[in-house]
């Protein structure tokens, strides 16, 4: 009897809890009209394609392993690749890398084995070179973007000073910019744009999420200043003093990075004299030693 009674309690128990988890999506709660529009005002996500599948699951063990680093997807995010990408291509050029010197002995007809530290060392070069290249359009840029952000502080500071609001001075000057910059912000403005209700993202909270994601601190300067003026504050002034304090600051990394550069040339330059002295005294060097030995 009291077997009988546990399973109809038993029983009655998930009866009754499967009807407290069903009957909610019989009738589900009404969604507040705020977040329906924002949902209907975003994009509709794109299916992944086949390239896009496979870019994923090779990226997903270095992913794993917290690939790329935030100094590599902060490059990444100013050039516009995909870090899912990005990993995939190399671990095909790591694959490449140890495929040429493992091909090396053979076209040069010494046969044997390839030593496996020979072929780490030639996927370490070809990750190594590829991040180098990846590095230095970063920072190409990130130059282009603080010209644009010295001149878009000018502009903005003029228009605040004409009495133009906040984001309507900010998006009358981007009308008069071009270049790859312009283009940027631009699309991040607007993405802004579209935001609507407690959702809303303000055209300086854009400008600030974006400095942080591609690396460029001068985006959060510019969104500083054009939420002050958004509060009432006076900045137009502010602006220009940032502005010409950038131009200043990208003058001497011009000027640092000009001299860098120059240095680095004292090594092959260096070379090739101590190449050209040999190349003239090998011919002597050769005489005398044949005179030596007869």
């Amino acid at each position: 009897m009291s077997d009988a009674l546990t399973i109809m309690v038993t029983a009655g128990g998930l009866v009754g809890a499967g009807v407290a988890v069903f009957a909610p999506g019989l009738n589900p709660p009404r969604p507040a009209l705020v977040d329906a529009l924002d949902r209907l005002s975003r994009p509709p996500v794109a299916p992944l394609g086949r390239r896009r599948r496979l870019d994923v699951a090779l990226a997903a063990p270095l992913r794993q392993l917290g690939l790329p680093r935030d100094r590599t997807l902060r490059d990444l995010a100013i050039v516009d690749r995909d870090p899912a990408e990005y990993l995939a291509q190399q671990i095909i050029i790591a694959v490449a890398g140890m495929l040429v010197l493992g091909a090396l002995p053979v076209l040069w007809g010494l046969g044997g084995q390839l030593p496996l530290w020979l072929a780490l060392l030639g996927a370490a070069t070809a990750v190594r070179l590829t991040h180098s290249r990846l590095h230095a359009a970063a920072e190409v840029r990130r130059a282009e973007m603080r010209e644009t952000l010295s001149t878009l502080l000018d502009l903005v500071g003029g228009a605040l000073s004409g009495g133009a609001g906040a984001e309507q001075a900010l998006d009358d000057t981007m009308d008069e910019l071009s270049g790859w910059a312009a283009t940027r912000i631009r699309r991040e403005l607007a993405a802004a744009a579209q935001t609507r209700g407690r959702q809303r993202i303000h055209a300086w909270t854009a400008l600030r999420d974006l400095g942080a994601q591609i690396g460029v601190d001068e985006l959060a300067e510019l969104a500083t200043a054009m939420e002050q003026a958004a509060a009432g504050a006076p900045v137009a002034e502010t602006m220009s003093v940032v502005a010409q304090t950038m131009r200043a600051r990208t003058t001497a990394d011009m000027e640092r990075r000009a001299h860098a550069n120059s240095a680095q040339m004292a090594i092959p330059i260096m070379l090739f004299g101590l190449g050209y002295l040999i190349f003239l005294l090998y011919a002597a060097m050769g005489a005398i030693s044949a005179s030596l030995t007869r």
